[in-house]
């Protein structure tokens, strides 16, 4: 399994923004590298509310043209006030009913399941290392994520400095900072419900 963190700026696009974009994204170094259909189980612990202490535990399957795989993945709490970075450790599993009624017989319940399709475009050059998706989530809508993974033993002026990276980059692509939302999906998918 390995420890990362993941530095993450998550935006709202409108549906035409959505189109529009895919078009931006060549000329400013971005390849596409493969489309997803992602199902994402969330979990909640028995012995605490991960929604107060902002962690997540979540089981993702998903299929594209190379075929179906599941991941379980644990994500600590943000670690900044302007983007989603955080702690996390991913691990490939084999069989997911098993794997949830392993948690389920240990008092882990379902939350809610998120469901998108992914097109997820690699930078190249000045931009290697940073990915980006389109996303189209059930129930929400058009979003835009830039990420960028890196060892988690990072000092934060690194952080910081790629942190600023993906805003100039958020820039370049014309989606303005007041769509950025540092909730999850999962968060926002139960606003919504809730609203």
């Amino acid at each position: 399994a390995c420890h990362m963190l993941e530095i993450e700026l998550k935006a709202r696009l409108d549906p035409d923004q959505a189109k529009n974009l895919e078009a931006r994204l060549v000329d400013l170094g971005l390849a596409f590298d493969h489309w997803s259909r992602e199902s994402d189980d969330y979990f909640q612990a028995p012995d605490r509310d991960f929604l107060k202490s902002d962690e997540a535990l979540r089981l993702r399957s998903l299929e594209n043209e190379g075929g179906s795989q599941a991941f379980l993945t644990y994500k600590g709490p943000k670690l900044d006030p302007l983007s989603n970075t955080r702690r996390e450790i991913e691990t490939p599993i084999g069989h997911v009913p098993d794997l949830k009624a392993i948690l389920t017989a240990l008092g882990y319940r379902s939350l809610l399941t998120v469901k998108k399709t992914r097109r997820l475009y690699r930078g190249r050059g000045p931009l290697e290392g940073i990915s980006l998706c389109l996303d189209q989530v059930e129930g929400l809508g058009s979003f835009l994520e830039l990420e960028y993974l890196l060892a988690d033993d990072l000092n934060p002026d690194k952080r910081e400095s790629i942190r600023n990276r993906l805003l100039s980059l958020l820039d370049d692509l014309a989606v303005s900072r007041d769509r950025l939302t540092r909730k999850s999906y999962l968060e926002l998918l139960m606003t919504s419900m809730t609203s």
